[in-house]
C-alpha cells in the first residue's frame, strides 16, 4: 500500500487576477508565501519518502516549501500538470462569456462536456494525472509520498476516486489553495481518506475567504473585469481617457494643474500604436471602470516594462479590481518578454504606495519627474523554467 498526499498549489496569479491559467505558467502571490509555512508545518511530522510536483512554477514551488523543511528535493513530472485550456489560456474569465458564450456556459454548467479548442476536458485531465499518481504509487510501493498538482486536475481525480458520475462533479467542489487530500493506493484500489482539507490555514490566509469565493464550488462572487483596447479613432474613448487622466492626477498629485491633456493623449496614442494591448479599458459588463495604460514606448531599461497609469473609477475601488488591472499589465509585459514591472509612484500618494506594497513591489529609490519626486517601485514578473532552477528540482520528464 502507498499513501499519497495530493496537494493543491498555493495561491497563484490566476486565482487573484481572475485569469484562466491552466498550463499557462505563472507565479505565486504574496499571500502564497504566507500560506506556505502553514503547509510546511502540517507536514513537518508526517513521514514522506518523496515529494513530487507538476513542472509548473506554482506547483513545484509549493512542493519546495515542504521539501525545504525536510531537507529533501522535489521531483518534477509534467504528467501532473493542470488542465490545458487551449485558446482560453491567460484570458480574463470575464471576457469568455462574450467571446465564447456557448462554451463558457457549458464550462459553468456541464464542465465535463467542455473542451476548449486546443485544450482538454476536466475528466480527461483527472484521468491523466490519476494515471501519473498510479505510476508513482507503484514506484513507491509501501511508502508515503506528497504530490502537488492543480485545482481542476484534483477535481477530476476526486470525481473518479469517489465514484461519481460526470454529472455529479459539482458535488466534489473546489479545494482552497494548499488544500490536502489523502489517498491509500492498494493495487487497483484507491481509498480516499479525506480531501479538500485546508484546515492548516488561518481564515485570513484563505484564498476563498479573501477574494469572495463563498461557496464550496468556488464560485467567485466579487466583481470581475474584462479589458478592451482603447480606440484612438473613437471620440467617446478619447473623452473617457481624459476623464481617467484627470482622476489619476487628482489621486496622485491632488489636482489636475500639472496635467497637459494634449501631451498626455499624444503619449497615449503612441503607446496604443506600438502595441494593441498597451492601453486597455477595464469593463464590468458594459460599463468602463478602469484604465490600464502601459508605457511600451519607454525602452530605456529593456528588461523592465513601465506602467504609465493605473486608474480605477471611485465607485469600484475596494471591489477586487486592483489585482485584475495588475494582472492585465503583467499579461502584456510577460508576453513581451519583460522580467520586471515598474511604476513611478508620487512620494505622497499613500493609496498607491499601499497598492504596490500589497502586490510585492519593492522600492528601488527616488526619481525626479516633472510632477515632483517619485519612488521607483519594481516587481519581478519573470517565471523561471525548471531548467533555470535545475539545482532545486529533479526533472523526471
Amino acid at each position: 500500500m502507498t499513501t499519497v498526499y495530493l496537494i493543491r498549489h498555493a495561491e497563484a496569479e490566476g486565482n487573484v487576477y481572475r485569469r484562466c491559467h491552466g498550463q499557462y505558467d505563472s507565479l505565486l502571490t504574496e499571500r502564497a508565501y504566507q500560506q506556505l509555512p502553514y503547509l510546511a508545518d502540517r507536514f513537518e511530522d508526517v513521514p514522506l519518502d518523496a515529494i513530487y510536483a507538476s513542472d509548473l512554477y506554482r506547483a513545484r514551488h509549493t512542493a519546495k516549501a515542504i521539501a525545504d523543511r525536510k531537507g529533501m528535493k522535489v521531483h518534477v513530472r509534467p504528467v501532473l500538470r493542470e488542465i490545458a485550456m487551449g485558446e482560453w489560456e491567460d484570458k480574463t474569465w470575464a471576457i469568455l462569456p462574450r467571446e465564447a458564450p456557448e462554451q463558457y456556459a457549458k464550462w459553468q454548467t456541464r464542465p465535463w462536456e467542455c473542451e476548449v479548442p486546443g485544450g482538454e476536458r476536466v475528466l480527461d485531465t483527472g484521468d491523466r494525472v490519476l494515471g501519473g499518481l498510479r505510476q508513482l504509487a507503484r514506484e513507491w510501493d509501501g511508502k508515503s509520498i506528497a504530490v502537488v498538482s492543480h485545482g481542476s486536475a484534483i477535481r477530476g481525480i476526486l470525481c473518479r476516486v469517489l465514484g461519481y458520475e460526470p454529472e455529479q462533479i459539482g458535488q466534489v467542489g473546489w479545494g482552497d489553495n494548499t488544500c490536502v487530500a489523502k489517498f491509500e493506493f492498494d493495487g487497483d484500489t484507491i481509498r480516499p481518506i479525506y480531501w479538500n482539507d485546508a484546515s492548516h490555514l488561518p481564515e485570513d490566509l484563505s484564498t476563498f475567504a479573501k477574494i469572495g469565493w463563498t461557496n464550496s464550488r468556488g464560485v467567485p462572487m466579487s466583481v470581475q473585469a474584462w479589458f478592451r483596447p482603447y480606440n484612438p479613432e473613437s471620440a467617446e474613448d478619447r473623452a473617457l481617457l481624459i476623464g481617467f487622466a484627470r482622476e489619476f492626477y487628482r489621486n496622485a498629485y491632488g489636482s489636475t494643474d500639472m496635467l497637459d491633456e494634449d501631451a498626455w493623449m499624444a503619449d497615449t496614442d503612441a503607446m496604443a500604436a506600438k502595441h494593441d494591448r498597451a492601453v486597455t479599458i477595464g469593463m464590468v459588463e458594459d460599463q468602463p471602470v478602469a484604465l490600464v495604460r502601459m508605457n511600451v514606448c519607454d525602452e530605456s531599461e529593456p528588461e523592465i516594462g513601465k506602467v504609465g497609469s493605473f486608474v480605477i473609477s471611485e465607485d469600484y475601488r475596494g471591489t477586487g479590481l486592483s489585482g485584475q488591472i495588475l494582472g492585465q499589465a503583467i499579461s502584456v509585459y510577460r508576453a513581451l518578454g519583460k522580467d520586471y514591472l515598474c511604476a513611478y509612484v508620487a512620494k505622497n500618494n499613500a493609496r498607491a504606495h499601499g497598492f504596490y506594497d500589497k502586490y510585492g513591489f519593492h522600492n528601488q529609490g527616488e526619481v525626479m519627474k516633472p510632477e515632483g519626486l517619485h519612488d521607483k517601485m519594481v516587481k519581478k514578473i519573470k517565471v523561471e523554467s525548471v531548467a533555470e532552477e535545475s539545482e532545486d528540482f529533479i526533472w523526471e520528464g
